[in-house]
């Protein structure tokens, strides 16, 4: 009995589908009442496992043809790239340089605001975030023109520990950082402030975290991806972009999530538990409850807590920021405990829904290295991997700084870490970690 697959259209392939179901189910029931009657099914047998093998490879090109439709008309995210740091305006006369003081720092924080290489962590305030939560010294360097116009800015911290040394980082905690400027000139001036502190301080290195590369030629880390995701208006869209895998995961954690909130300082308790308990797991020191508090009220209404919730237990967290349209999550954790029942997918298909309910044109996932695990998290929500190049200015002879978990000296302490009891290394960490970039 021949079994061929139409090659007509669509609605002649779905009438054949239904005649093959029939097909399959009188066959089935004549093999049935065959055995019953004592009578030889083999024949019968056969021609149901042809129409059977019919049905099935009919099945399939019908399911591709949906899948081929589906992707015609699917939502791509755009290409992005990140933007760049300095600009290439023209900067009116010889350009001084100066720390940012009380009279010129709301000028700075427009310059920032309207830099498109701007970042939140670019803000004077946050560099004051720093200075008073842990009492770093801080500098925020200026550049003005000879009209008194701000034409770049360069946040800088002095790490200074017995463990870990002297050094200076623009800007420590964070993704982002390094010389805002009109021009490559200005940014080399604000460098070259940076540097003689640097000199003044005996501070090992200056680490600046630049996300292009500025082309200025100094040493440079590019180890490390940061991955930004387009948004489309609705999240109806987004949710049609996504891969069929990706859709059934986030399904799957709907199905385990019971509740979820965004807010301020009032979730703060249950996002710790989460995050601290993530950390030691980790063996990475955490932040002090006072580092997020702080943080919180510094970026009032541009930061907010999420707590994914099941069965009134909390189990998954994150810290959200927003700057200049673009949505980004520093920190998120979800509990060990419950890896297995994708809560963690629900819980960034909430916050991606909340971005776009915001208005937000781009989210970012935060850093990560290529090799970790994360790399593949981030990437299957249509993410695109940015490599990120931070720049050092380092004393002659001297090799790129390595504190990072990724330095094999640091293994034992990482094993020893993630044994300690949480309550330990929620008092050791807050210590260790400030003094760490």
């Amino acid at each position: 009995m021949g079994m061929d697959v139409p090659a007509a259209n669509q609605r002649d392939a779905s009438s054949r589908l239904e005649e093959l179901k029939a097909e399959k189910g009188r066959l089935g029931r004549d093999v049935a009442e065959a055995r019953k009657a004592g009578g030889d099914p083999d024949a019968l047998i056969r021609e149901l496992q042809q129409v059977s093998a019919a049905l099935k490879k009919l099945q399939k090109e019908l399911k591709k043809q949906r899948n081929n439709a589906t992707a015609e008309t699917r939502w791509t995210p755009p290409t992005i790239s990140l933007p760049s740091a300095i600009k290439g305006d023209a900067v009116s006369g010889p350009v001084t340089v100066r720390p940012c003081s009380s009279q010129t720092v709301a000028q700075a924080d427009a310059y920032v605001a309207a830099h498109p290489g701007g970042s939140i962590w670019h803000r004077p305030k946050v560099a004051d975030f720093v200075r008073e939560t842990y009492g770093h010294r801080t500098v925020y360097f200026c550049a003005f023109d000879v009209t008194e116009r701000v034409v770049g800015v360069l946040p800088v911290v002095q790490l200074n520990s017995r463990l870990f040394g002297n050094y200076l980082v623009s800007v420590p905690y964070f993704n982002y950082g390094g010389a805002l400027a009109d021009s490559p000139e200005v940014a080399e001036d604000l460098v070259k402030a940076a540097s003689r502190w640097q000199r003044e301080l005996m501070a090992g290195h200056l680490e600046l975290r630049f996300s292009r590369d500025t082309g200025a030629g100094r040493p440079q880390r590019t180890d490390k991806v940061t991955f930004w995701l387009p948004l489309p208006d609705t999240q109806e869209t987004l949710w049609q972009s996504f891969q069929p895998k990706l859709r059934a995961q986030i399904r799957r954690g709907e199905r385990e999530l019971t509740d979820f909130s965004v807010g301020g300082v009032e979730l703060l308790d249950e996002f710790y538990r989460v995050f601290s308990i993530n950390m030691r797991d980790l063996g990475t020191p955490v932040y002090g409850k006072v580092f997020f508090r702080n943080l919180l009220e510094t970026l009032v209404d541009q930061a907010w807590l999420v707590v994914a919730r099941v069965n009134g237990q909390a189990v998954g967290c994150a810290f959200l920021t927003v700057h200049g349209g673009r949505m980004e999550i520093p920190w998120a954790s979800t509990l060990r405990s419950h890896s297995h029942t994708a809560v963690n997918m629900a819980m960034y298909w909430r916050i991606l829904r909340f971005a776009i309910e915001k208005g937000c044109a781009v989210f970012d996932f935060g850093r990560c290295s290529e090799t970790a695990g994360t790399y593949r998290f981030k990437q299957q929500w249509g993410a695109q991997p940015l490599r990120l190049h931070w720049d050092y200015v380092l004393p002659e002879g001297a090799e790129l700084p390595a504190l990072n978990p990724d330095n094999p000296k640091f293994r034992l302490l990482i094993a020893v870490w993630q044994r300690l009891p949480v309550p330990i290394a929620n008092l050791l960490g807050p210590h260790i970690i400030k003094v760490l970039p």
